[in-house]
């Protein structure tokens, strides 16, 4: 059964958009397993209230596209980094 974070282990930002990631944990096979997961979400304002929202203008979207690339890159770097970990065990 997977347990869910609640809190982002990194979360990137750029004009109103954000990637987070979370970390979450498995087990498998008796093993305790862990992977990632991302939310993408702009912020915007209607008056006086800040909202989210998951839908994206033409003018987001390149900037969704670095965020997710760069928290591809930081799971990846995780990734690499539990291996090692792991290694020197």
């Amino acid at each position: 059964m997977a347990q869910t974070s609640t809190k982002p282990v990194k979360a990137f930002r750029l004009r109103g958009v954000s990637a987070s990631v979370f970390e979450n944990h498995s087990k498998t096979d008796g093993r305790d397993v862990a992977f990632h997961k991302v939310s993408l979400q702009r912020v915007y304002r209607d008056g006086d209230d800040w909202k989210t929202t998951t839908s994206f203008s033409r003018d987001d979207l390149p900037i969704a596209r670095l965020l997710m690339e760069r928290a591809w890159q930081f799971i990846l770097d995780a990734e690499a980094s539990r291996g090692r970990d792991e290694d020197e065990e």
